[in-house]
């Protein structure tokens, strides 16, 4: 580490995050832009052809590592590596790179959004569930009900069809079936797109620009694409010099680690070391079987980016986690509950589910009320400066405030304007408007959170806490909807079911790489929407065929993304209805009580932050308590507990010096394990799959 110098680093949020409640107020000016060049928009809508082509030959017929995976999507980061690789080949050779810094950064937001929705997170799990209720529902209440309540414009009746779509072999697609459903499902996902990208614009200014969060994720390209500046300082250059030996250092583990796994898959002799193991065996006897699943698992890449994370927040996750865990054992040994966290139809003891979703509901009003002012004159430049004078002639500020910040009227409009549109879509659809408002107002309200926590923790492999269908449900009983409405939330709910691939935290992380690349917001986010409608249109006719051809369910065992949207997410949907025309659910006061405990507690740990300086835990962390037997959260929680320790061990001993070394090895972590990723996808293409999966 002797003679690496102390600048030539965006050092943000290195330890904690104690400013992230206080009240920010923008000015609402916006930093001096650059406008986005032609050239470099239509290769970002080019890239999209061959992002979507990979995700559908990869995710649907070789399995294994997704490339439409969770955030960084893996197809999108190998297509712009490339690029950049030959940009950096260029200037090594004495040639002007053709793209600059800000480009590279435009083409890689687009291509991470278009990337997101092109498989596991949108589109596969829509083509299953519009296909699923006829195939799934072979008898019982649902069986009954889709002749009375599932028209073919809102989904393929046709038994033929539906079952071709899941086992057929060289079937045609029956493609007048088809486009019925798909224009209807098209007016609900423009409106819930733009809301989406309405949503990042909004916040972005003060996520990045006035709180500076840390953004992880994005930390590797924003290093990377610092050697086309062509900055010929010597300070610099030691400085990419040092980083380049750090990241090299850093991807040695990853390349051993997946190099031997993948070469044991193909050639069993060869040793290896399993970075996935699940020890819930070694544990036999109640109550202690309440913690199950326990694993060890160990992820360079979720090493690296909690790393990168600032300690409170990554501090807050793991021990809400393992505290979740306890709580599981004491409530088995009290007989309060049989260990289970919920997953079922009906609220359950100890009611984690609901408690998380309180925790969301809690810190999705909190980020609000931080922006209020913010929101404030947000709305007041959509008003419009006109209609505030007549209104306010006393208060010429106002108008000139409306001014300042006439580049938000578009995000409030696209705000107001698509979430009118679901509401109306759903009423038009069957759902009365007050079930729609609480079902898309909490699952954007989880998307804020989960936004900020990605941005903030570097945390990306998260579920939401709880079905908002559940949740409502476990609060007013099932009840208060009509056996049509029931049956047809079947097919509204599950392509929303996997938070994992959410499009609005990608949509977040992409306004950090905006304002780095310092694009006009109109044309980039104009650009980014048009790029994942592009990725969806295209995806349909490359996917469909692949279905009908290979059938989804016998594609499905190579696929854990696949699985999950061909068999979990429509059967699911379809027992889920068919219970609940069977027998109403009642509500359930312990729901109520969860989800007021979660509230408060959210409430009490914001607080506790605001005014205890050393108080450590993040409400953030709590958040996750209801999504550890759901999601990803056992997974990853020994990776978030090393990276941890490794960030607190280098603070407390090695200081900054040793951070700035250690943050390009945790870089390293990143870049080797989504180079091993690509590595793998070549060889399943040369010598078939291998089974072997990173993520």
């Amino acid at each position: 580490m002797r003679g690496w110098p102390t600048d030539g680093f965006r050092i943000t949020n290195i330890a904690g995050s104690k400013g992230w409640l206080l009240p920010v107020i923008p000015d609402g000016t916006e930093p001096e832009t650059r406008r986005l060049r032609p050239i470099v928009a239509l290769l970002a809508l080019a890239g999209i052809v061959p992002i979507v082509v990979i995700v559908q030959w990869s995710d649907l017929l070789v399995g294994g590592t997704m490339m439409a995976g969770p955030f960084p999507p893996l197809a999108a980061c190998l297509l712009w590596s490339l690029l950049l690789g030959w940009q950096l080949l260029r200037l090594r050779h004495g040639k002007r790179p053709l793209f600059c810094r800000a480009d590279m950064l435009v083409l890689l937001s687009v291509w991470i959004a278009a990337n997101m929705v092109a498989g596991r997170g949108m589109l596969h799990p829509l083509l299953a569930s519009i296909a699923g209720p006829v195939y799934y529902a072979k008898s019982g209440a649902m069986a009954k009900a889709i002749p009375a309540t599932i028209p073919p414009w809102l989904a393929v009746t046709n038994p033929a069809a539906a079952r071709d779509f899941f086992e057929g072999h060289g079937v045609q697609v029956p493609w007048n079936l088809w486009i019925p459903p798909l224009i209807t499902w098209s007016m609900l996902f423009l409106p819930f797109l733009i809301t989406s990208v309405s949503m990042g614009m909004l916040f972005e200014r003060m996520w990045v620009r006035h709180e500076k969060l840390a953004f992880p994720l994005v930390a590797l390209p924003l290093e990377a694409v610092g050697a086309l500046d062509g900055n010929p300082d010597p300070a610099q250059k030691t400085v990419r010099k040092l980083l380049l030996r750090a990241v090299l250092t850093g991807m040695v583990f990853p390349v051993l680690l997946h190099g031997f796994g993948v070469a044991h898959a193909y050639l069993p002799f060869v040793p290896c070391i399993p970075f996935f193991n699940d020890v819930s065996s070694a544990i036999t006897s109640a109550p202690w079987t309440a913690m199950k699943p326990i694993y060890i698992n160990v992820y360079p890449l979720l090493i690296g980016l909690t790393f990168l994370a600032p300690t409170d927040v990554t501090l807050s996750v793991w021990f809400f986690l393992l505290l979740n865990k306890l709580e599981m054992v004491v409530g088995g040994a009290t007989g309060w509950t049989d260990g289970a966290t919920g997953g079922g139809m009906t609220a359950a003891p100890p009611f984690l589910e609901e408690q998380s979703a309180g925790a969301y509901l809690a810190l999705a009003a909190v980020l609000v009320w931080n922006a209020r002012r913010h929101l404030k004159r947000a709305a007041q430049a959509f008003v419009g400066p006109r209609v505030l004078k007549l209104l306010q002639p006393t208060r010429p500020d106002i108008a000139e405030a409306a001014r300042t910040y006439a580049q938000y009227r578009w995000p409030v409009a696209g705000m107001l304007g698509g979430f009118t549109a679901i509401i109306v879509w759903c009423v038009r659809t069957g759902i009365p408007a007050w079930f729609a408002v609480a079902f898309f107002g909490f699952y954007f309200a989880v998307a804020l959170v989960l936004s900020r926590l990605m941005a903030e923790g570097g945390v990306s492999w998260i579920l939401a806490p709880i079905l908002p269908d559940k949740l409502i449900f476990g609060l007013t009983g099932s009840g208060v909807l009509s056996a049509q409405s029931i049956a047809r939330l079947s097919l509204q709910v599950q392509h929303l079911r996997d938070t994992r691939q959410m499009i609005a935290p990608a949509i977040m992380q992409t306004g950090k790489l905006r304002d780095e690349a310092r694009i006009s917001a109109g044309s980039f986010y104009a650009l980014m929407l048009t790029g994942v409608c592009a990725a969806l249109v295209l995806g349909v006719v490359i996917s469909l065929p692949l279905f009908y051809g290979h059938g989804a369910l016998t594609l499905a065992p190579n696929s854990d993304g696949l699985q999950m949207s061909a068999n979990v997410v429509p059967l699911t949907g379809v027992n889920q209805a068919a219970a609940r025309l069977s027998h109403a659910i009642p509500s359930s006061a312990g729901a109520a009580g969860g989800l007021c405990f979660g509230m408060l507690t959210t409430l009490a740990l914001s607080a506790l932050r605001l005014r205890l300086p050393w108080w450590p835990l993040h409400p953030l962390g709590y958040a996750l308590t209801g999504t550890l037997q759901l999601g990803y959260a056992n997974k990853m929680l020994f990776s978030i507990i090393l990276g941890w320790l490794f960030k607190t061990i280098t603070l407390r001993f090695a200081g900054a010096k040793g951070y700035r070394y250690l943050r390009g090895v945790a870089l390293g972590l990143i870049c080797g394990d989504l180079l091993m990723g690509g590595i793998l996808k070549l060889l399943d293409a040369l010598l078939g799959p291998s089974g072997y999966a990173i993520f």
